[in-house]
């Protein structure tokens, strides 16, 4: 089964890594919400495959493949930042909260556990991995040099912290 879809919907992920399945396609930035929040702007997409399949252990699994160049602001100089994210992430599915629940706290570090179902939200996933592979402090890897203004640094550095104390203690006595 192969779906080309431009915003993926709601799949049977049980049923498609049983018959291994795939789905890939494009989701528009401006299609994901909680991403956008992190992003100077929506243009572009984020390209996705999602290769579900019976895992070596026998349970219902998939590969998510991510691909995108992301908006972003740079944290060192605050310049704009076109981060190009390939990200992957392997994940089996469980039935329930319950069998959830009941996994060992430090799991397999290659492979996470996810609630799976009948009606899986893969453009949900596709955000969710997403906005988990944005480093947390995006930085350009060397900084474009900043615009100084010479004559207000030079102003500024004369200028002593003591020279507004003054004009502050009258702004306060009003």
């Amino acid at each position: 089964m192969r779906n080309e879809a431009n915003v993926p919907g709601a799949v049977d992920v049980f049923e498609l890594a049983r018959i291994g399945g795939v789905i890939e396609g494009q989701m528009p930035l401006s299609a994901a919400a909680r991403l956008r929040a992190n992003l100077t702007g929506d243009s572009g997409t984020i390209g996705f495959r999602l290769q579900c399949r019976v895992d070596e252990m026998g349970r219902p699994g998939a590969q998510l493949l991510l691909r995108s160049d992301l908006p972003l602001r740079c944290d060192r100089c605050a310049q704009p930042l076109n981060l190009h994210l390939e990200h992957e992430g392997n994940f089996y599915f469980v039935r329930d909260e319950k069998e959830l629940a009941a996994l060992p706290v430090a799991p397999d570090e290659n492979v996470e556990p996810l609630l799976g179902s009948t009606d899986f939200d893969v453009a949900a996933l596709v955000e969710d991995e997403t906005i988990l592979a944005i480093p947390i402090s995006p930085r350009h890897v060397a900084c474009p040099a900043p615009v100084v203004d010479t004559d207000k640094a030079v102003r500024k550095a004369k200028q002593s912290a003591f020279a507004a104390l003054p004009e502050l203690l009258r702004k306060s006595d009003r």
